[in-house]
């Protein structure tokens, strides 16, 4: 490790736009891949299925909580079992940004006080890191889907690298403002598990879609973005067909927003946040 680290600790920072500065990092691609590893790694270190537990945590919950809630929602099993995984890998995906995002920066602190580095490099830890395992998690659902709904499957799923990119590009900005919100308010950390469970229960994860088409939740779904997503996510792996543009407009407009606000952000606070630690 240390080798590594005096590989990186005498480049200098982008000294240029607020674009520059928050994407210094890709001079620093081989230490963000070297970090993602090392949390991989940590995560499945001694355990003798590795990653490979994540195709089997999203198989395991999504047949368990399907046999029980198929009796809530009159639902067939196997097309029951599709929605709740599909729906569970994607929010593992949304929402671990979101919370793991907020200790990226605090968790980078030996690194930040050592060496001058991009921090925005430890965003991308954490939300790359989550995308392995949305990958993995996404192969566990073609395969739930396989099983249990063999007529589902579409050349659709060809489209699932898009829908990769989008989430990761949401991901991303969401991390980096909740990393500087965690530095800075440390209510924050408290706030947003509240937060993340009331998203939980208002966004079409587990429960079945329909009850997110009443008059009563219909404005509130059509302006979720994590609602779009799972209606994208499962359009092309369960549906076989294109997202709804209503969709892809949701996700695009709150893409673009979450990066003006993470861009402006970071510019601003960029200079204290190893002081707030």
């Amino acid at each position: 490790m240390q080798d590594a680290w005096a590989r990186y600790e005498n480049i200098p920072l982008v000294n240029g736009s607020k674009w520059d500065r928050l994407t210094a990092w890709t001079r620093h691609r081989h230490l963000l891949f070297h970090l993602v590893g090392s949390d991989l790694r940590s995560r499945y270190r001694r355990s003798y299925l590795g990653i490979m537990w994540a195709l089997v945590w999203p198989v395991a919950f999504s047949a368990i909580f399907a046999t029980v809630a198929i009796n809530i929602f009159n639902a067939p099993f196997g097309e029951y079992v599709t929605y709740v995984i599909t729906g569970f890998v994607l929010w593992d995906f949304l929402a671990g940004s979101i919370s793991g995002g907020a200790q990226c920066f605090q968790a980078a602190e030996g690194y930040m006080r050592q060496a001058r580095l991009p921090y925005t490099v430890f965003a991308l830890r954490s939300v790359t890191t989550l995308l392995v395992n949305f990958s993995f998690g996404t192969v566990a659902a073609m395969i739930m889907i396989i099983i249990a709904t063999p007529e589902a499957v579409n050349w659709t799923w060809l489209m699932w690298p898009l829908v990769a990119l989008s989430a990761f590009l949401f991901a991303l900005p969401c991390a980096i403002l909740s990393g500087i919100a965690h530095l800075k308010f440390r209510d924050y950390q408290h706030a947003i598990g509240l937060v993340l469970f009331m998203m939980w229960y208002i966004s079409p994860v587990l429960i079945a879609r329909d009850v997110y088409s009443s008059p009563q939740l219909k404005f509130f779904t059509d302006i979720n973005p994590i609602a779009s997503f799972c209606d994208v996510f499962r359009a092309i792996m369960m549906h076989g067909q294109l997202p709804d543009l209503h969709d892809v407009g949701v996700i695009a407009a709150y893409t673009a927003i979450l990066w003006i606000l993470a861009v402006t952000w970071f510019s601003v606070e960029r200079k204290n946040l190893v002081h707030w630690m």
